[in-house]
């Protein structure tokens, strides 16, 4: 008889990856905007390079914590933290700097929503369940 193990994620971590999936991709496509790259989505935005990198960079770690979830490697947990607390440095960088010059709805309404967003994983990742099917159960904050 074939004995097999059950290797699936608990549904909290399914829940952080798919939303982290969704960050990455929203902060790529925000950093290719910001480049004065034209993409298909329905607006254009004005080429910002510190903008570009700042997102490109949270691109980059949000998509490095996804890449040690799915590889589930001991740091995950570390490494999503990490990456969401970037990002949400990035994105009240990001509010401040529109709210201090000309800015349009999408990047207002755009800002917050990621924000909420970031803050949810955050408190999921939090919270026993996640930190014990991360790789941080025993050791705190």
């Amino acid at each position: 008889m074939i004995e097999t193990t059950n290797r699936s994620f608990p549904a909290i971590v399914k829940v952080i990856g798919v939303l982290i999936v969704a960050e990455a991709i929203t902060f790529l496509l925000a950093a290719l905007l910001h480049l004065g790259i034209q993409l298909p989505v329905g607006f254009s935005e004005h080429q910002i390079i510190p903008a570009a990198i700042v997102e490109g960079l949270c691109w980059l770690f949000l998509s490095l914590s996804l890449y040690a979830m799915f590889a589930r490697q001991t740091w995950t947990w570390r490494a999503a933290v990490a990456a969401h607390i970037f990002a949400v440095v990035g994105v009240l960088l990001g509010i401040y700097a529109t709210s201090r010059g000309p800015g349009d709805e999408a990047n207002f309404i755009y800002h917050r929503v990621i924000l909420v967003v970031l803050v949810i994983v955050l408190a999921l990742l939090a919270t026993p369940g996640a930190r014990a099917a991360l790789g941080r159960s025993n050791q705190s904050l």
